[in-house]
């Protein structure tokens, strides 16, 4: 199966979202292929146990956890809110945990390959949120790559003009991108 790339914003022109599609460009590069969980299907309830004995586990919950279970890796696009991670982003995750009988299940998860990428408008680029996003795959048994795609002050640097700068964004896509590869342990090219 491809990797997984979902983003936590619903934002049309997120910056996480931009990051993510860098890595995605840098990874179709080395041969490898990233299929985007968009948030259109993934029209989920805020969780509650009250939600999930009542209703049961939600079609797109256990679709997402279905792809995740399925992929060689995750890549994930983390905005920060305030220095934590976005609720929308936390809620799939967590909806992802639970199996169809309203257990904890983190069976998608085990040993995952995890790659965080984030962005923001400030000059740490995200790194909090990421570190939070961290923190939480490492909690339900996923292995995050150490090399976090960040991108700081991204008015200026992804949305201007400035070619040197698209390049060396690029490069460091395709270095993240290729020792990802190596954790997935797929091969590039």
């Amino acid at each position: 199966m491809p990797l997984i790339s979902l983003v936590g914003s619903q934002r049309p022109d997120s910056f996480n979202a931009s990051a993510v599609t860098l890595i995605e460009r840098a990874l179709k590069s080395l041969g490898a292929a990233a299929e985007r969980a968009e948030w259109a299907n993934l029209a989920l309830p805020l969780y509650s146990q009250v939600i999930e004995l009542e209703q049961g586990l939600p079609e797109a919950a256990g679709d997402l956890r279905s792809r995740i279970k399925a992929a060689d890796g995750l890549i994930i696009g983390c905005p920060e809110y305030n220095g934590f991670m976005p609720p929308l982003l936390l809620n799939a995750l967590t909806w992802a945990t639970r199996n169809p009988q309203g257990h904890p299940d983190l069976s998608p998860f085990r040993l995952k390959p995890c790659l965080i990428c984030a962005s923001s408008p400030g000059s740490l680029g995200g790194i909090r949120a990421a570190g939070h996003l961290a923190t939480y795959l490492l909690g339900i048994g996923a292995s995050v790559y150490p090399d976090f795609f960040l991108i700081p002050n991204a008015f200026t640097t992804l949305g201007g003009n400035d070619e040197s700068e698209q390049r060396k964004l690029s490069g460091r896509a395709e270095v993240i991108a290729s020792g990802f590869l190596a954790q997935t342990r797929l091969q590039p090219g």
